[in-house]
């Protein structure tokens, strides 16, 4: 099912990227008022809006979009979103928000990394007028009523916009992709280090910000929620982080190609699945690619100084 309840008021839509299940979730907190944390890509709009019509007939427009960051499988439609729903207030991290009143730099990353045809299959996103829009710093407390209170507090190094969401009476965190994703058959951390600005210095540190938390439950937005072992999760997505890091470093001191960083990215995610390369869906492979190249990006710049 697209949408379920997995405490009480707190609901996972699943937002069917071209029609796939299972890939891009965004969560819905329901209080006296009520907001909605990621909203995938610009093409899930109308599952989202369909979704939230299904949960409340009488009460569906939200009062806050909030993506975790800006890249377009969290925030592409939020413009969208934000046209249908006119009150709603949208909440972003400082340093994201222009991409949002001008999204022009994410289309060109978009077509740049998966080539121009994902435009036509994830949509392009629209802009979000300026007055609309919230800008959050390191952190900011939002009562939702119902005792229901979210915390919004940056958590860099994925990318320098990017903010998680604690909600604090479940002390459920709504991670982004700052804790690494988790797919059905792939039941452990995978860590997303993506260009154009990964920071793995910023990632770690707040990976271990995240672990002194500890939070009852993670829910991730690829995908889904994590109820237990949260600090085990935690902890294997340090380690994994610091064994890419360590591989890479010396990948670029000794001049390897990028292709070979990407090699064993993918191996190393096999042995911990117990699966052939083979076995690894293409959209798990892609992703993995896209974080060796991030990753690879990051050594080199800390290598020139």
């Amino acid at each position: 099912m697209p949408c379920k309840e997995i405490v009480n008021g707190v609901f996972l839509i699943d937002t069917l990227p071209a029609a796939v299940p299972g890939l891009v979730a965004s969560y819905l907190i329901k209080g006296e008022k009520t907001a909605l944390v990621d909203a995938g890509h610009a093409t899930s709009a109308d599952i989202i809006l369909s979704e939230l019509r299904g949960l409340d007939a009488h009460a569906w427009p939200v009062d806050y979009l909030i993506p975790t960051h800006v890249h377009l499988d969290h925030a592409g439609a939020i413009g969208r979103l934000a046209s249908a729903m006119p009150q709603a207030r949208v909440l972003v991290n400082e340093h994201g928000a222009k991409h949002l009143v001008d999204p022009s730099k994410l289309i060109e990353w978009q077509a740049r990394l998966f080539g121009r045809e994902s435009l036509s299959i994830f949509g392009t996103p629209l802009a979000v007028p300026r007055k609309r829009i919230e800008a959050i710093g390191e952190g900011y407390d939002l009562d939702l009523g119902d005792d229901k209170t979210l915390r919004l507090f940056w958590t860099p190094g994925h990318a320098p916009h990017h903010m998680s969401i604690l909600l604090k009476d479940q002390h459920l965190l709504m991670t982004g992709d700052a804790v690494g994703v988790r797919y059905p058959g792939f039941d452990f951390p995978i860590p997303v280090t993506p260009p154009p600005s990964f920071d793995e210095d910023l990632y770690v540190r707040t990976l271990g910000q995240i672990r002194d938390i500890r939070p009852a439950g993670l829910l991730l937005p690829h995908f889904g929620p994590v109820l237990d072992g949260t600090n085990e999760f935690l902890q294997s997505n340090l380690e994994t982080t610091g064994r890419w890091g360590r591989r890479v470093s010396e990948a670029v001191e000794a001049e390897e190609p990028l292709n070979q960083v990407c090699e064993f990215f993918v191996t190393d995610v096999a042995h911990r699945a117990r699966k052939s390369r083979e076995e690894i869906p293409d959209h798990i492979i892609q992703g993995i690619k896209l974080s060796a190249a991030g990753y690879y990006s990051y050594a080199q710049k800390k290598r020139a100084g």
